[in-house]
């Protein structure tokens, strides 16, 4: 990309290329101002060689939007199609504790970092009917923004009312539905007394809870300082799961998905999903690498792989 002060503009061209855009893509000039930064009457008196003052600035704001939409449209050309959800040993075994737990059971998952487990429920709520997914977060940890965001799953838009009525409301909802599940995702966020109130809506209703989270959740649970509320609610616990990392088939169906065959690819992308960050960092690194592959025109090789592992792994350090 240029730098527009470091380059004679012509002010005509870019004149006549905005007018032509304009005219080729039919956005208003209102819809220009909010992709050039530009008063959208500006950019209408310039396109029509009535603006008052020279019109060299505004030309090089035209330029510089010109060589955006060419950046993104060369990216679009590399970008790579990441695979959707697919099965690996692990999802699988999560995807069938989210079915006992919908038997009206309480599951539990502690899982590792990027081992696939919000997408895994998102994939089952996909496919069976009645399951709300709440992900929670430090923000709604609380039990009223909890309660709030559970509604808000089970499809109320602007959910209102005390701690008590909304806790009726989810246990009215709850009661009407066939086997109902519910995921509480991220849920070493809960507050104690948020655990509490997911405890008080099985114990009413019947209704399924999934806690899925990462190993803090374990480690509330059998930890030597657990809390009574996570006694309480593991007390009725029927089945859980707890995986810190990727199983080797795990990793495998990975590579299956993206059609990966190059065994020295496969080798570099089985360690680096090892390392933390899992299967969400070889994820990353397979989509960069691609894109490396794609700017020079070769087949992806494990020096993509390499390379891109540096700029991912370099990104994920400096967070």
């Amino acid at each position: 990309m240029n730098h527009p002060k470091k380059q004679q503009i012509d002010v005509e061209k870019q004149r006549a290329w905005l007018n032509q855009h304009k005219e080729e893509t039919g956005l208003s000039w209102k819809q220009l101002e909010a992709r050039i930064g530009r008063s959208g009457s500006t950019l209408s008196l310039f396109a029509h060689n009535k603006y008052g003052a020279p019109g060299e600035l505004i030309a090089e704001e035209v330029f510089v939007y010109r060589q955006t939409m060419a950046a993104k449209a060369a990216l679009s050309i590399k970008r790579v199609e990441i695979p959707e959800y697919y099965p690996t040993p692990t999802s699988l075994r999560l995807i069938s504790l989210l079915s006992w737990g919908k038997q009206g059971r309480i599951v539990m998952a502690a899982m590792g970092p990027g081992m696939s487990k919000t997408e895994s429920a998102k994939h089952f709520r996909a496919c069976n009917s009645n399951v709300f997914l709440a992900t929670i977060s430090p923000a709604t940890s609380g039990i009223r923004a909890m309660q709030k965001l559970v509604l808000i799953a089970m499809g109320v838009t602007n959910p209102t009312g005390d701690l008590m009525s909304m806790s009726m409301q989810i246990k009215d909802r709850a009661s009407k539905l066939e086997d109902p599940l519910l995921i509480l995702d991220e849920a070493q966020h809960l507050t104690v007394q948020s655990i509490e109130e997911a405890r008080h809506w099985h114990d009413e209703t019947g209704m399924g809870i999934a806690v899925l989270g990462n190993q803090r959740v374990q480690q509330k649970v059998d930890g030597g300082t657990r809390e009574a509320a996570f006694a309480q609610l593991f007390s009725r616990l029927a089945n859980s799961l707890t995986t810190p990392k990727p199983l080797a088939d795990d990793i495998n169906a990975m590579l299956d998905a993206w059609g990966i065959m190059d065994p020295d690819v496969a080798r570099e992308v089985h360690r680096i999903a090892m390392l933390p960050g899992a299967l969400r960092g070889a994820t990353f690194t397979l989509e960069l690498a691609k894109m490396l592959a794609a700017a020079e025109h070769t087949e992806l090789n494990v020096s993509h792989v390499q390379d891109a592992w540096a700029q991912v792994s370099h990104r994920a350090m400096g967070t």
